[in-house]
C-alpha cells in the first residue's frame, strides 16, 4: 500500500510546482509576530485615489474627434456585424483622417474604422443686378459703326459674383478724344444805302465777325434815284461790300465711345463637407486573442511528467512481481524456508521495539 502511495504523492508535488501564479500580490502590512513565528497580516483592499480617477475617466464618453463634434451617431448591423456611423459637418479643406478615433469602445464593444464617406454640401447663393460702363476708342462717331465696335455681351467677375452682362445699344455715346487745328476763309457781307455818290470812301475798309478781323475785298454799287426828271445821272447809290479774312478752328481727330452693359450676377459661398466615419465591430477572437502556446506548453509538460512517473512506477511494480514469481518457482529442497509464510519484517521490528519500551 505504501509503494502505491509514494508515487502518487510525488505526482501531486510536481503538479503543484508547475502551476504559476499570475495574480498581483495585494499590499500587506505585518503587525507583529509571536515567539512561535506566527504573524498577523492586514490586506488593504481600499481603492486608491489614482485608480478611482482612472476608472472614472474610463467611464466618461469622449464624443469629440479632433476639433469637431458629430452631428449624428447611428448604429446598424450588416451580416451579423454591428456598425457605428459618426457624421461630422466640417469646413472645406478638413482632412477626414483627423476625425478617426482609434480604440473606439462603445457599450463594451470595440470598433475599428471600416469606411469614410465624404459629400459636399452646397453653400448659400446671392444675386444682384450690376451695371458696368465700357469705353472704347473710335475713329468715327457713326452710330452703325459704333454698334459693331462693341460686343453683344461681356463676362462679369468681381467680389465673388459672376455672370454675363448684355449691351444696351441706346446707351452708346461718343466724345472727341483728340482735336487738330485748321485754317479757313471767313466771309461777311454788308450793305450801305443812301450814298450821294459811289465813292469807296464811304465804305469801311475792315469789319469784325466772330472775333476775326476781316478786310474789304469787293464793293458793288447800285443807283437808287436820279436828281431830276429825264436825267440819267443818279443822285443816290447803294453799295454791297464783301469782307474776307482767315479764321482758325479745331476738329476732332479721334473719338472715345462709351456703352453700358447690365445683367444679373450670382455669388455662391463655399459649402461645408459632410463626412461619415463608419466603424465596424471587432470580433471577440480578434479583440482578445488567447496565447494558446503559453497555456498548452505547461499543461503538456505536466502531462508528460506525470506519464513518465506513472510509467516508471508501473515498470518497477512489474519488476518486483517478476522477482517474487521467480522466488516462488524455485524447488523446495534448495530453500530451507520454502513453504513458510512471508514475514513482515517492519511490523515485527515494531513489535519488538514496543515490547522493550514496556519493559522499561
Amino acid at each position: 500500500m505504501r509503494t502505491i502511495r509514494t508515487p502518487l504523492l510525488a505526482c501531486l508535488l510536481i503538479l503543484s510546482m508547475s502551476v504559476t501564479a499570475f495574480a498581483a500580490e495585494q499590499p500587506q502590512t505585518v503587525i507583529g509576530a509571536d515567539e512561535n513565528g506566527t504573524s498577523i497580516a492586514i490586506t488593504d483592499i481600499t481603492p486608491r485615489e489614482d485608480e478611482e480617477n482612472a476608472q472614472t475617466a474610463g467611464q466618461q464618453t469622449n464624443y469629440r474627434a479632433g476639433s469637431f463634434y458629430p452631428i449624428e451617431i447611428q448604429t446598424a448591423e450588416e451580416g451579423g456585424i454591428r456598425l457605428l456611423v459618426k457624421t461630422f459637418l466640417v469646413p472645406q479643406g478638413t482632412d477626414p483622417a483627423a476625425l478617426i478615433e482609434e480604440g473606439l469602445t462603445r457599450r463594451g464593444v470595440e470598433y475599428q474604422v471600416s469606411d469614410i464617406l465624404r459629400r459636399e454640401v452646397a453653400g448659400e447663393s446671392e444675386s444682384k443686378t450690376v451695371t458696368e460702363t465700357v469705353a472704347m476708342p473710335s475713329e468715327t462717331d457713326d452710330a452703325q459703326e459704333l454698334l459693331e465696335l462693341f460686343a453683344g455681351s461681356i463676362p462679369y467677375s468681381q467680389d465673388g459674383f459672376a455672370g454675363t452682362l448684355t449691351l444696351e445699344p441706346e446707351s452708346i455715346k461718343t466724345k472727341a478724344a483728340d482735336t487738330e487745328g485748321y485754317a479757313y476763309t471767313l466771309k461777311d457781307t454788308k450793305e450801305f444805302s443812301g450814298l450821294d455818290r459811289n465813292d469807296p470812301y464811304y465804305i469801311p475798309k475792315t469789319s469784325q465777325k466772330n472775333g476775326v478781323a476781316l478786310q474789304l475785298a469787293d464793293v458793288r454799287w447800285e443807283p437808287m434815284a436820279s436828281a431830276a426828271e429825264n436825267s440819267e445821272v443818279p443822285s443816290l447809290f447803294s453799295a454791297t461790300a464783301t469782307y474776307t479774312g482767315t479764321a482758325w478752328g479745331s476738329k476732332a481727330s479721334g473719338y472715345l465711345a462709351t456703352a453700358t452693359y447690365s445683367g444679373e450676377v450670382r455669388k455662391t459661398s463655399a459649402g461645408d463637407l459632410l463626412v461619415s466615419v463608419v466603424y465596424e465591430e471587432i470580433p471577440m477572437e480578434t479583440a482578445a486573442s488567447i496565447n494558446w502556446s503559453a497555456v498548452l506548453l505547461p499543461v503538456l509538460g505536466i502531462v508528460l511528467g506525470a506519464g513518465l512517473l506513472a510509467g516508471g512506477w508501473l515498470g518497477a511494480k512489474r519488476l518486483l512481481q517478476k522477482r517474487r514469481q521467480k522466488k516462488t518457482s524455485q524447488p523446495v529442497g534448495s530453500d530451507p524456508y520454502a513453504g513458510r509464510p512471508p514475514m513482515d519484517m517492519p511490523e515485527l521490528l515494531y513489535e519488538m521495539d514496543r515490547g522493550l519500551e514496556e519493559n522499561r
